[in-house]
């Protein structure tokens, strides 16, 4: 089945969620613009090694192109542009009606312009550990899969829901500081490339000084170039860790930081755990969900 540059590898419907994995088509082309009739919530099964950006193309929101993470939410009818040609392989995404989501998420506004702003590169670990969990189940199914998908799925939309509600809302508003050219240029930088710039560097890319940047940013985004570059390589690093067989201290060196235990310091602050902790973790997700496939 090929819907909007997409070829559906298994799809499973339940009451309340639609769990999908999927591919892309191989022509795909710049400027192309996805539309989905169900809110979806959608993960890219590896890292990307690619920089793609996108936009909503809605009223009142900024016009022009931003990161696209690994975690994506596409709000229902609301047209995403994608500017860059590269996709990635393999995609798993659940699917949920707008009564679905007003049902369990009360009075959350997905469409409200904070929210949107905050959904292109959307950062969720909980969200992020269903959908793995999803991808497996899709991949080898075992006893009650459909009932084990459905309840992932709730899951997910209600953890999306309280994301939603909690989140501060308003008209989205460009706050000044740093101009988007240099916004640019910094995110490409941090998120665009395996290992992320040191502050003296970026100061560097942008042209600006390390007081000006640190100051500007964060009147930008509301949070310090230094806590925007350990969110980011944070995120590198659990994807490494799912992904790869690297040694902590060869992924370590990857990120640009000193050593081993340097990571080991901001992976535990972050995510309450080490990253041995977390592989471990991740990986008896992965034997879980494909020990199914053996009853």
């Amino acid at each position: 089945m090929l819907t909007h540059g997409h070829e559906s590898l298994v799809r499973v419907d339940t009451a309340h969620v639609v769990a999908e994995l999927i591919t892309h088509l191989p022509d795909s082309r710049e400027g192309e613009v996805f539309e989905e009739p169900l809110h979806t919530i959608a993960l890219q099964q590896r890292q990307p090694s690619y920089s793609c950006q996108g936009r909503y193309r809605v009223p009142n929101m900024r016009p022009d192109f931003q990161n696209i993470g690994r975690l994506l939410v596409l709000p229902a009818h609301v047209p995403l542009e994608v500017c860059t040609a590269e996709r990635p392989d393999e995609v798993v995404r659940c699917m949920f009606t707008q009564e679905v989501l007003e049902e369990y998420g009360g009075d959350g506004h997905i469409f409200d312009g904070n929210v949107l702003s905050s959904l292109l590169n959307f950062r969720h670990p909980g969200i992020e550990d269903i959908l793995n969990l999803l991808g497996n189940e899709l991949r080898a199914p075992g006893f009650a899969s459909k009932a084990l998908v459905e309840s992932l799925g709730m899951t997910l939309l209600i953890q999306f829901a309280r994301y939603v509600r909690e989140y501060p809302k308003g008209d989205v508003v460009y706050r000044g500081g740093l101009s988007r050219r240099h916004l640019r240029i910094i995110t490409e930088a941090v998120e665009g490339n395996a290992r992320c710039p040191s502050l003296s560097e970026l100061s560097e890319l942008a042209g600006v000084s390390l007081r000006h940047l640190t100051r500007s940013f964060k009147e930008s985004t509301g949070m310090t170039v230094y806590a925007y570059v350990e969110q980011v390589r944070f995120e590198k690093a659990r994807a490494l860790l799912a992904d790869t067989d690297l040694l902590v201290k060869d992924i370590a060196y990857r990120l640009g930081f000193s050593c081993a235990s340097s990571l080991s310091v901001a992976f535990r602050k972050l995510a309450g755990e080490s990253p041995q902790d977390y592989r471990k973790r991740v990986g008896r997700l992965g034997k879980a969900g494909a020990s199914y496939s053996s009853h």
